[in-house]
Order: C-alpha cells, then sequence, then structure tokens
C-alpha cells in the first residue's frame, strides 16, 4: 500500500518542526497544513522543495552564537608569527 503524497509531505513536515525543538501544539499543526495545502496545488516535482522552503522559513532565528572568549592567537597554537 503505498502513501498518499500529502501524507508523506505532512509526516515529514511534523517530524522536521520535532527535530527542530518546535512544540507540535494546534497552531503549529494548522501551520503545517496550510503549507502542505498550498504545495498540493504545485507539479509533483515541486511539492517536497516548496515544503521544505515553507518550513525552513517558519522556523524561529537562530540565537546568536557568542565568540570564543579568550580571544585566540596563532602564538597560543605554535604556529609563530606571520
Amino acid at each position: 500500500m503505498t502513501q498518499a503524497s500529502s501524507e508523506l509531505l505532512l509526516q515529514r513536515v511534523l517530524a522536521y518542526w520535532q527535530w527542530s525543538g518546535l512544540a507540535l501544539d494546534a497552531a503549529t499543526q494548522q501551520h503545517a497544513l496550510a503549507i502542505v495545502t498550498r504545495a498540493l496545488e504545485k507539479p509533483a516535482e515541486q511539492q517536497l522543495p516548496y515544503c521544505l522552503q515553507a518550513m525552513q522559513a517558519a522556523l524561529p532565528p537562530a540565537a546568536p552564537v557568542s565568540g570564543a572568549w579568550p580571544p585566540l592567537r596563532r602564538g597560543s597554537m605554535r604556529y609563530g608569527d606571520y
């Protein structure tokens, strides 16, 4: 028995968001359904790429990564002066 493309797309969107740490509440699930609904209006070969772009855009921005402290110096790693 083959899986319907809508079911496969919805599973992938929800799994990606869950692995990314997003809570799968009712609003998130509705957003996933809306993405899949819009994706199904596109040709079959464009459905998954559309879902990937839409679900990545829906994720909250990542927290900035702080720099290394203390600052690294080439001399401290025995590379010598340049």
